[in-house]
């Protein structure tokens, strides 16, 4: 069965609206709804990705009341942790 096609109508500003049409131009999109599509395409890609995942479990983990001092250093010492882990993992033979 066929996918249901929705027109939708958008208000974009000038330059989006050239970068549309630029890429239509070049020949790599047929028209305005294939680069549309395609820019959501990546976009939801990109709000998938682990690490837009990890900022989620995050922002989620932090706390709604005001923040303490003790509040405070946790997190510090939650993103030095993070940031040692990380430099350990883009570098050769874990070595920073």
């Amino acid at each position: 069965m066929p996918t249901k096609v929705k027109t939708r109508n958008i208000s974009l500003p000038s330059a989006l609206d050239i970068q549309i049409e630029q890429r239509v131009r070049s020949g790599l999109y047929g028209n305005a709804s294939d680069v549309v599509r395609a820019g959501l395409r990546a976009l939801l890609r990109e709000e998938m990705s682990e690490r837009y995942q990890h900022f989620k479990g995050i922002m989620a983990a932090l706390p709604r009341d005001p923040i303490t001092p003790e509040i405070e250093q946790d997190i510090e010492r939650r993103v030095k942790t993070g940031r040692t882990a990380d430099t350990k993992r883009a570098a050769p033979n874990g070595r920073p």
